[in-house]
């Protein structure tokens, strides 16, 4: 299928990570591993496609996940973290490049009767007027996402002295209180940082949309899912797990238990994080998302750490015309209902 000058092909999943390798804005959302798990979980498939230029190179790719209305063959299509479209090496593409990517892949899905909704890798900068130029719209059904980036790549005392006094001092508390890292991949440790959680699961009485046994299975080359354990006297305090696609790293999951928020265990694993993505060459640490209103603590947490606050461009929507496009909407807000 082509739009103007570019053109979109299917990609074979076994040929997916091969393609969003290519670009540097590559996250565990666009990944094979998650993408196809994440699609399984809600009922969808997961397509994957590429753009191609007029001289045949890929400029962007797009992991889709496609929840159909049963017997209707059309539904919703979820692009999370997506498109791709900053080749390694390269600078982002231009708004006007941008807005033709974002064409190219509407025009793919609303020909099929589907509703394309979006929200970008929060490492990219989306103009409103090459969103609008597409033909894209603001969605209020999908949720938007704000971060924390940091920078892993700096020295210990650049990443030091951008700390917050308030989180610097309760850092070097920890750093001097004898606790001990321990790190490995989930398969090898979910026991032990399942229990950890679990427990201050149990006295806070929060509930993930997606929980960590989500995790614990995921497997494959595109997709490393790691664990920093804090202990001390033999007794884990604390733990957080990394997922990691590309060169970007983000912090899925995390529970410290009473002992260890009275070693500051907390503030020793997230500066042991930002250690150990440097250490495996991540360009890019997302503290997994903050909200001021549902939850201000850990919110003033991440944002001292002296990362930059971002919000991912999204999520937009692009719908086809016709009858089809408002029987899916429907659709989806009964779904809803039922499910509240």
């Amino acid at each position: 299928m082509s739009t103007g000058a570019l053109s979109i092909r299917p990609v074979a999943p076994e040929n997916w990570p091969l393609i969003s390798g290519l670009f540097s804005d590559l996250t565990y959302e666009q990944s094979l591993t998650y993408a196809q798990a994440a699609a399984r979980r809600i009922g969808a498939t997961a397509e994957f496609v590429a753009v191609y230029d007029p001289q045949d190179r890929p400029i962007a790719a797009a992991c889709i996940r496609i929840k159909k209305v049963p017997l209707l063959n059309r539904g919703i299509a979820w692009i999370a973290a997506g498109p791709l479209t900053k080749i390694i090496g390269q600078s982002e593409p231009e708004p006007a490049l941008l807005s033709s990517v974002l064409v190219a892949l509407r025009d793919h899905l609303n020909a099929a009767g589907h509703i394309l909704r979006l929200r970008f890798p929060v490492q990219v900068t989306a103009t409103e007027d090459a969103i609008t130029h597409a033909g894209f719209s603001t969605c209020q059904r999908s949720a938007p996402y704000r971060t924390v980036l940091i920078d892993p790549g700096q020295d210990d005392d650049s990443l030091m002295r951008a700390l917050h006094g308030k989180w610097r001092n309760p850092l070097r508390n920890a750093l001097k209180a004898g606790i001990e890292l321990e790190t490995g991949p989930i398969h090898d440790l979910s026991d032990r940082f399942s229990l950890l959680y679990t427990q201050v699961q149990d006295a806070k009485g929060f509930q993930p949309d997606i929980p960590p046994e989500f995790y614990y299975g995921l497997h494959g080359p595109d997709f490393d899912h790691d664990v920093l354990i804090a202990h001390k006297d033999g007794e884990d305090i604390g733990a957080m797990t990394i997922g990691t696609s590309g060169p970007n790293a983000t912090y899925l999951f995390g529970a410290t238990s009473e002992a260890g928020r009275r070693l500051n265990a907390g503030h020793f694993l997230m500066w042991q994080a930002m250690l150990y993505c440097r250490n495996r060459g991540a360009t890019c640490f997302d503290l997994g998302g903050i909200d001021a209103d549902a939850n201000p603590s850990v919110t003033r947490f991440k944002l001292r750490t002296g990362g930059s606050n971002k919000a991912a461009s999204g999520p937009y929507q692009a719908t086809p015309d016709g009858i089809g496009a408002r029987v899916v909407t429907l659709a989806e807000s009964l779904h809803r209902r039922l499910k509240s």
